[in-house]
């Protein structure tokens, strides 16, 4: 009973004696630890490009060429009347009559027609009473006359199988070749001693030093005029620099197929007279015809 009773003083002791106990503290887990900062990596390199297996090669350079055409312009009282062309797609032939002027052919259009594919023909160069060239004329690899060494008349050279103009002191012999003169204009040089007397009908040969060449026909001029007005540069679209005299007066004679833009033409007076050579104009093969 006595014990019993003693009981219930028990039970709030133990409970008190409970709370005042001290509990341990739940272990606490510790922050994760930073990581650590990724390392500076160095700008990306683009990729270089891969090689296409196709070459592509740079489009070639756009080659001028002269057209072939006739020009007709005037100035200071002569007119010109021109046939025009590129080198590299036309040339010309010396068509010499061996028996003497006339024994062959009496007019540039009638030289022209016995030489197939003819396009446009002038007079050549000058020749003795009696027929005899006056200077060297070589036609097909034959060679007529003799070199002119020391006339006017002989101061410049067609070399017309390279189709240049040169002058005698400097020439190179070909298979196709007519002297004549005197030179109306050459590059760096004074030409004296043209004459400023006798205006008559003109024959000239023209070249820009490089592929454009010219067979030219002038109506009236004295030699000093007619190079005066060359280095006036008459023509449109065609520089001169070299231009070289032809037989002139009664022999001057040019025809121009109308095959030609602007040709269909003859320039001769009417007293013409029998020539001793000429000059054929003929495309190169595989040239178009205009």
């Amino acid at each position: 009973m006595k014990a019993l009773s003693k009981a219930p003083l028990l039970l709030p002791l133990i409970i008190l004696l409970n709370s005042c106990s001290i509990s341990s503290p739940l272990a606490q887990t510790p922050p994760p630890s930073p990581s650590p900062s990724p390392a500076k990596l160095p700008p990306a390199t683009p990729p270089k490009p891969v090689p296409s297996s196709i070459k592509t090669s740079p489009s070639p350079a756009t080659i001028t060429k002269h057209p072939l055409k006739v020009y007709t312009t005037s100035l200071n009282g002569t007119t010109f009347t021109a046939v025009t062309f590129d080198r590299r797609d036309h040339k010309l032939k010396v068509l010499d009559q061996k028996q003497g002027p006339g024994s062959q052919f009496t007019s540039a259009s009638e030289a022209a027609s016995t030489v197939k594919g003819s396009l446009a023909a002038i007079n050549g160069g000058f020749f003795t009473p009696d027929g005899q060239p006056i200077g060297l004329v070589i036609t097909n690899g034959e060679a007529r006359g003799s070199f002119n060494s020391s006339s006017f008349l002989g101061t410049g050279i067609l070399d017309a199988q390279n189709l240049t103009l040169s002058s005698r002191k400097n020439y190179t012999k070909s298979s196709e070749l007519l002297q004549s003169g005197p030179r109306l204009l050459w590059p760096g040089q004074p030409l004296t001693g043209l004459s400023v007397k006798n205006s008559r009908p003109r024959s000239l040969l023209i070249w820009d030093g490089k592929n454009h060449f010219g067979i030219v026909h002038a109506s009236s001029a004295t030699l000093q005029g007619l190079s005066n007005n060359l280095k006036a540069q008459p023509l449109p679209d065609f520089h001169i620099t070299h231009a070289l005299n032809l037989d002139g007066g009664t022999s001057s004679d040019l025809w121009a197929s109308s095959i030609i833009p602007g040709g269909g033409i003859t320039k001769r007076s009417f007293f013409n007279k029998n020539v001793r050579n000429y000059l054929v104009l003929q495309k190169k093969k595989n040239t178009p015809v205009p």
